[in-house]
């Protein structure tokens, strides 16, 4: 026994890496790549060793074991997942001796036959008894040992042949979860203009801390095979000239990867487990945008729409992530005021971001389909009729939105309103409403099968 537990400690004395370099690349979908290297003090041939400096959420299938001077092999790896814990070890005393101690004093010792970890079931030494005891009453449980393969946390144990002895490099590879990013971008308008400023907030979840890390983010969605079976406050925040006049701010460098776009920060990072930590992504820009209102048939209200084109043209042109978009606006008593939020998805350059702030409180719109008509030869025509009131003290443009199906078209439009059609066959029609004023729209459908 003391020769087992001398060699345990040994092993567990090999667990930490000499010297150790990290690397992150984090994606969307709660998957990481962790790429660590490391150096190992290791004697000639074959030997045991535990490798415990991993992520609580690895996943073992994908993991990588390289040395890098070709001086080690791996002859096995096992991933051990089964940590000491009061149900575990438990388990693994069914049908041996253990003694127990109540709170009253009362002294149990006998054979465990069940553990429900609400009460023992102990076969009593000498009478033979089967005792139930409850959990709730033992104050001391004593076994005669630690049972063997068990584990503090997730470790690597790994049967390795090294060639000679003394440090050799290593390095390790592994898919992970627990480690996740995202963007918040927060934004001032004007009426005119949109001062975006952008945040990523990585949230570490793994189980394991990371120092000095180099750290990359991946943006986009990649193939996964799957298997079978807080909010945190963010405040507008602008370039301070003071500050960081020492060193320099992180930054990211953006580019394209493959079918992704790839952000590396310029800086080593460290993330301790459990840890939130927030980086910013650009800078602060000021995007050229407009005010817009759109109402989509049958919906409830009319919404409040800022959008842009992703353009340099425009003060921007830059793939942005997906993530959510705050919107303030300055009072007359120069305090910034929350007028809505929208969440985008991954977009590249050139191409429109759209933002809804909310509805419209002075617009009111309402649809109404009437007069049906079977024109006969599988085809038909009804009316389509819009509502649309100004109730404020602007004239507004509000753009009437209509999905056309794969066998409808507009045969008519009432009052020479103009429209459009695009290629996903959404028709928009721009009607002007002055304050205090009713349009009605009323255009015809006609369906042929």
């Amino acid at each position: 026994m003391k020769k087992a537990l001398i060699l345990a400690i040994s092993l567990a004395a090999l667990v930490l890496p000499i010297v150790a370099e990290d690397w992150i690349t984090i994606y969307n979908d709660d998957l990481s790549l962790v790429r660590s290297n490391f150096e190992l003090e290791l004697k000639t041939g074959r030997q045991d060793y535990n490798f415990d400096d991993i992520s609580s959420r690895i996943n073992a299938p994908s993991v990588i074991v390289h040395s890098l001077d070709g001086s080690v092999r791996v002859a096995e790896q096992n991933y051990e997942y089964d940590l000491a814990g009061k149900r575990q070890i438990i388990a693994k005393y069914l049908d041996r001796e253990v003694e127990l101690l109540t709170k009253d004093g009362e002294r149990v010792i006998g054979t465990l036959k069940f553990y429900d970890t609400t009460s023992y079931g102990v076969i009593e030494r000498g009478s033979q008894r089967l005792l139930v005891v409850s959990d709730a009453q033992v104050q001391l449980l004593k076994l005669a040992e630690l049972p063997s393969n068990f584990y503090t946390k997730p470790t690597l144990h790994w049967s390795l042949i090294a060639n000679k002895a003394g440090k050799h490099p290593l390095q390790l590879t592994y898919l992970t979860g627990g480690l996740s990013w995202d963007v918040s971008y927060n934004a001032v308008w004007d009426d005119k203009t949109l001062a975006l400023n952008s945040w990523v907030t990585i949230s570490n979840q793994s189980g394991k801390s990371f120092e000095d890390v180099t750290l990359k983010l991946i943006a986009g969605d990649i193939n996964r095979v799957r298997e079978e079976y807080g909010y945190y406050a963010k405040n507008i925040r602008y370039l301070d000239a003071a500050m960081g006049a020492e060193s320099p701010a992180p930054s990211f460098e953006e580019k394209a990867f493959h079918d992704f776009h790839m952000y590396s920060l310029d800086q080593k990072v460290s993330f301790a487990n459990n840890q939130t930590k927030q980086l910013e992504l650009y800078p602060l820009q000021d995007v050229k945008a407009e005010q817009i209102y759109e109402y989509s048939l049958w919906e409830d209200g009319v919404k409040s729409v800022i959008k842009f084109k992703n353009t340099e043209a425009n003060g921007i042109g830059k793939p942005l992530p997906k993530g959510k978009i705050r919107v303030y606006k300055q009072d007359s008593d120069d305090n910034l005021e929350f007028i809505g939020e929208d969440s985008i998805d991954h977009t590249s350059k050139n191409e429109e971001v759209t933002i809804t702030t909310g509805k419209a409180f002075d617009l009111v719109a309402s649809s109404l389909a009437q007069n049906y008509k079977d024109l006969g030869k599988n085809r038909s025509e009804r009316d389509i009729q819009v509502t649309l009131r100004n109730n404020s003290s602007e004239t507004k443009t509000i753009n009437v939105l209509y999905t056309l199906g794969s066998n409808s078209r507009i045969t008519e439009v009432r009052g020479g309103h103009k429209y459009t059609v695009d290629t996903n066959r959404k028709v928009t029609f721009p009607i002007q409403v002055k304050p205090d004023e009713q349009v009605i729209l009323t255009f015809t459908e006609r369906t042929e099968y």
